[in-house]
């Protein structure tokens, strides 16, 4: 009787250590794994950095221009003949403009708008 029990704790004694051996393992793989996504996800956000800070001044740069052809399209919206379809030297100066505007901004990877 005396041996099943001994037999058995060393059975009990044995897994446990397993268990604890293989968690070890697993959380020092976990550990590992997730300090290789933090290296690459810092990684990934130098490199992005410049990237957005050029963005951001274009996009600074974008609403001068924009503000200003809105300003000249209100101006243009509001005279009586508007409904004439008639493209004036105005009208075709404004879109020329618009285009200029649009082609102009850099630091974004659109293509340029085609002009006639």
């Amino acid at each position: 009787m005396k041996l099943r029990f001994v037999l058995l704790a060393l059975v009990v004694a044995v897994s446990a250590t397993a268990l604890i051996a293989w968690r070890s393992g697993w959380n020092a793989h976990s550990d590992h794994v997730n300090a290789l996504a933090a290296a690459k996800k810092e990684k990934a956000e130098k490199s992005i950095q410049p990237v957005e800070i050029k963005a951001a001044a274009a996009s600074a740069e974008a609403k001068v221009i924009y503000r200003t052809i809105t300003r000249d399209v209100v101006k243009y919206v509001q005279s009586p003949d508007r409904t004439v379809c008639q493209f004036d030297d105005t009208a075709v100066q404004l879109r020329q403009r618009a285009i200029d505007a649009a082609n102009s901004i850099s630091g974004f990877d659109a293509g340029t708008v085609q002009g006639k």
